[in-house]
Protein backbone atom coordinates (compact mmCIF):
# COMPACT_ATOMS: atom_id res chain seq x y z
CA UNK A 1 0.00 0.00 0.00
CA UNK A 2 1.07 3.55 -0.44
CA UNK A 3 1.91 6.15 1.75
CA UNK A 4 -0.62 8.41 3.51
CA UNK A 5 0.76 12.04 1.64
CA UNK A 6 -0.33 10.23 -1.60
CA UNK A 7 -3.15 10.70 -3.47
CA UNK A 8 -4.87 7.55 -5.66
CA UNK A 9 -7.15 8.25 -8.53
CA UNK A 10 -9.51 5.97 -6.38
CA UNK A 11 -9.84 7.45 -4.05
CA UNK A 12 -13.15 9.06 -2.96
CA UNK A 13 -13.27 13.20 -2.50
CA UNK A 14 -13.59 13.27 0.92
CA UNK A 15 -10.38 11.38 1.84
CA UNK A 16 -8.67 13.87 -1.30
CA UNK A 17 -9.22 16.51 0.91
CA UNK A 18 -8.56 15.58 4.06
CA UNK A 19 -4.90 14.60 2.83
CA UNK A 20 -4.92 17.66 0.87
CA UNK A 21 -5.57 19.61 3.99
CA UNK A 22 -3.46 17.77 6.07
CA UNK A 23 -0.51 18.38 3.93
CA UNK A 24 -1.48 21.86 3.75
CA UNK A 25 -1.80 21.81 7.91
CA UNK A 26 1.81 19.86 7.55
CA UNK A 27 3.02 22.86 5.50
CA UNK A 28 2.44 25.77 7.42
CA UNK A 29 3.13 24.65 10.20
CA UNK A 30 6.85 24.34 8.90
CA UNK A 31 6.55 27.73 7.39
CA UNK A 32 5.47 28.95 10.80
CA UNK A 33 8.79 27.12 12.76
CA UNK A 34 10.76 28.03 9.79
CA UNK A 35 9.76 32.12 10.41
CA UNK A 36 10.33 31.70 13.99
CA UNK A 37 13.73 30.42 13.86
CA UNK A 38 14.21 33.17 11.17
CA UNK A 39 13.45 35.71 13.19
CA UNK A 40 15.24 34.46 16.49
CA UNK A 41 18.15 34.24 14.28
CA UNK A 42 17.54 37.72 13.16
CA UNK A 43 17.50 38.76 16.68
CA UNK A 44 20.64 36.68 18.07
CA UNK A 45 22.96 38.05 15.01
CA UNK A 46 21.81 41.67 15.95
CA UNK A 47 22.43 41.01 19.81
CA UNK A 48 25.98 39.63 18.44
CA UNK A 49 26.60 42.91 16.50
CA UNK A 50 25.94 44.61 19.10
CA UNK A 51 28.21 43.09 21.16
CA UNK A 52 31.20 42.78 18.93
CA UNK A 53 30.53 46.99 18.11
CA UNK A 54 30.38 47.81 21.98
CA UNK A 55 33.79 45.52 21.93
CA UNK A 56 35.61 47.27 19.46
CA UNK A 57 34.87 50.25 21.43
CA UNK A 58 36.40 48.88 24.61
CA UNK A 59 39.23 48.22 22.46
CA UNK A 60 40.12 51.24 21.11
CA UNK A 61 39.48 53.33 23.94
CA UNK A 62 41.91 50.37 26.37
CA UNK A 63 44.38 51.12 22.85
CA UNK A 64 44.43 54.83 23.19
CA UNK A 65 45.14 54.66 27.16
CA UNK A 66 47.86 52.48 26.45
CA UNK A 67 49.40 54.77 23.57
CA UNK A 68 49.38 57.72 26.17
CA UNK A 69 50.87 55.28 28.77
CA UNK A 70 53.54 54.62 26.02
CA UNK A 71 54.36 58.03 25.51
CA UNK A 72 54.11 59.21 29.03
CA UNK A 73 57.03 56.70 29.66
CA UNK A 74 58.88 58.02 27.17
CA UNK A 75 58.23 61.50 28.28
CA UNK A 76 59.48 60.14 31.66
CA UNK A 77 62.83 58.86 30.49
CA UNK A 78 63.60 61.62 28.26
CA UNK A 79 63.57 64.11 30.81
CA UNK A 80 65.01 61.91 33.79
CA UNK A 81 67.91 62.08 30.68
CA UNK A 82 67.71 65.66 30.27
CA UNK A 83 67.30 66.53 34.03
CA UNK A 84 70.51 64.13 34.53
CA UNK A 85 73.09 65.57 31.72
CA UNK A 86 71.82 69.08 32.94
CA UNK A 87 72.68 68.94 36.68
CA UNK A 88 76.29 67.49 35.11
CA UNK A 89 75.88 64.41 37.36
CA UNK A 90 77.05 62.46 34.03
CA UNK A 91 81.65 63.25 34.25
CA UNK A 92 82.84 63.76 30.94
CA UNK A 93 85.49 61.24 29.75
Amino acid sequence: MGSPHHVYPFDDLETVFRRIDERIAAIERATVAFDRDLAVSEEKRRFVDQRFNQIDRRLERIDGHISRLVWLIIAAIVGGLISFLMKGSLPLV
